[in-house]
């Protein structure tokens, strides 16, 4: 299941993950995740929660764009250990499941997260667990893979099942099992939560004011305030009294193409 494919997948490859998702992503993966620390749009004074937290990348970001207090939380090891080597930016790192975070209720100004839905069990009952920890007013921000329409559709899929594992195997077998893995991941779980029903969970989550940008054929950032109304790839929303999604925007995008999601609000009340 999802929980075992994480373990499986971030095993091993934590020291090259930065270099390699760089390349692998044809040099997307940095911009799509500079827009949504971009999109979080926090205070020096606030506290964020970065779930999945990786290498810590986006934490490296948020600290170094905003000056805020970063927490870093992630169920691989291998990854938290290269993560910590990133002075002065966590307050704290934490070996933990974003199915059960080991918090009390709105204790983060803002949480973001990446990549992290197809590695859970239940993404609906994940997302009302991240909107717990965030503050009313607080922002909900995430960048995941998704799958291109029309003429996209087959170039693709064509770099998912070829290009990638092709890869993979250059730099290692660990690489080669990544790139193999990812294109049937992102379709499946596509295929079992289409993006209206990951909306649904971000309003049942209570967060409004989502707002969904396509910045690639195959990502999506998203954003949502702790109100939520309506979440899809890429959502941005700034903080209202509780999470809230934002509206859906699109763009023409090339295979392999990001959307993503920018923080919407938790609501307030």
């Amino acid at each position: 299941m999802a929980e075992g494919d994480a373990r499986r997948i971030f095993t091993g490859i934590a020291k090259s993950y930065d270099r390699v998702a760089t390349v692998l992503s044809l040099g997307q993966d940095p911009r799509w995740r500079r827009a949504l620390v971009e999109a979080i749009d926090a205070r020096p004074t606030d506290r964020v929660l970065d779930v999945a937290t990786g290498t810590g990348m986006v934490a490296q970001a948020l600290h170094d764009r905003y000056g805020c207090a970063v927490v870093g939380l992630d169920q691989s090891a291998d990854m938290l250990r290269v993560a910590r080597t990133r002075e002065g930016v966590f307050e704290e790192v934490v070996e933990a499941r974003a199915e059960r975070l080991p918090f009390t209720d709105a204790a983060f100004d803002h949480l973001t997260f990446t990549y992290l839905l197809r590695y859970v069990d239940d993404p609906a009952a994940t997302m009302r667990e991240l909107a717990r920890v965030v503050k009313p007013g607080g922002r909900v921000a995430m960048v995941e893979f998704g799958v291109p329409a029309g003429i996209w559709r087959p170039l693709w899929w064509l770099y998912t099942r070829v290009c990638l594992p092709v890869a993979g195997r250059v730099v290692s077998s660990k690489w080669f099992a990544v790139g193999a893995f990812l294109g049937p991941s992102i379709e499946r779980f596509y295929a079992w939560h289409p993006l209206a029903a990951v909306e649904r969970y971000w309003r049942e989550a209570g967060l409004d004011e989502v707002r969904t940008l396509i910045a690639a054929a195959d990502t999506q950032i998203a954003r949502v305030e702790r109100n939520l109304e309506r979440a899809a790839r890429l959502a941005s929303a700034a903080p209202a009294a509780r999470p809230r999604a934002a509206t859906l925007r699109r763009r023409r995008r090339p295979p392999g193409d990001c959307q993503g999601r920018w923080p919407g609000r938790r609501r307030r009340g």
